[in-house]
């Protein structure tokens, strides 16, 4: 019986990763405050700590794992000094390639490697350096944005990295982006969720601590939502590897400075 439960999970999985990488451009039909996490997904990156020298991270392959421990996705860099990654099933081969810049106005881009299009789709991210919130654009026009926030549980502070639909004609919601930080706790009936990547003393991954940067976590989705915006979930891990790759960029800036600044004292 085990086995047989095991095989149409399997199966279940396959028919939902083989479904189109690309989103259209129809409005989600998300309720406010409706999240409900049905699956979860182990994202074990290291990120990289505040005191060491402004070098890229020596982990060149980021395992994300189901709730059972096996194997989801592997995001795996060309090389150590490269960021740019793909995102690999372990049935169904690459699906997302990234094409990641190291500095300012160089934003990554997503190409959907199986697509039904000769050329492969293009995810676009944009952001603001006033702001830690990235957005990104699918091919059909669809916008979705990662946000950082705050929760208080059981009186300790979990932070929270959040996956939302973007409406053009939804102006709470775009007050709210221009912040770096808002509180979970203070959600109004703009904040539609549609994953969240949850770093706790529970959760993170092991070894690393709240000061790392780009450090992983839980990620928890709720399939309802990703249905509800013809959303795949590959492209959630995607998004949300970038988003690390962005911690440790912040990061090795300021390290970068700090070294400059050391120098330029002696």
């Amino acid at each position: 019986m085990t086995s047989t439960t095991t095989t149409t999970s399997q199966l279940a999985d396959l028919k939902e990763a083989r479904t189109s990488l690309s989103s259209t451009s129809t409005r989600c039909t998300l309720n406010p405050s409706s999240f409900y996490p049905t699956r979860t997904l182990t994202v074990d990156a290291l990120g990289i700590r505040a005191f060491r020298l402004p070098i890229p991270s020596r982990q060149t392959e980021i395992f994300i794992r189901n709730s059972d421990g096996s194997e989801a996705y592997i995001s795996t860099r060309d090389r150590l000094w490269s960021g740019n990654s793909v995102l690999s099933h372990p049935k169904l081969g690459d699906l997302i390639r990234t094409d990641y810049f190291f500095g300012p106005n160089r934003e990554p881009i997503l190409r959907l490697l199986q697509t039904s299009s000769v050329l492969p789709d293009e995810i676009r991210i944009s952001r603001q350096w006033t702001s830690r919130t990235t957005r990104f654009t699918m091919p059909g026009g669809r916008e979705y944005e990662w946000v950082y926030e705050k929760e208080k549980r059981e009186g300790q502070r979990v932070n929270l990295v959040i996956l939302r639909p973007v409406d053009v004609d939804d102006q709470t919601m775009a007050d709210k982006s221009e912040k770096n930080e808002t509180s979970a706790n203070e959600s109004d009936e703009g904040d539609r969720r549609i994953a969240q990547l949850v770093r706790s003393a529970e959760t993170r991954t092991p070894g690393t601590s709240r000061c790392t940067a780009g450090n992983g976590g839980e990620l928890q989705i709720d399939d309802a939502g990703l249905d509800a915006c013809g959303l795949d979930q590959a492209v959630v891990v995607a998004t949300c590897l970038v988003m690390l790759k962005k911690e440790m960029d912040r990061r090795r800036m300021i390290q970068f400075m700090a070294i400059g600044g050391a120098g330029g004292g002696s």
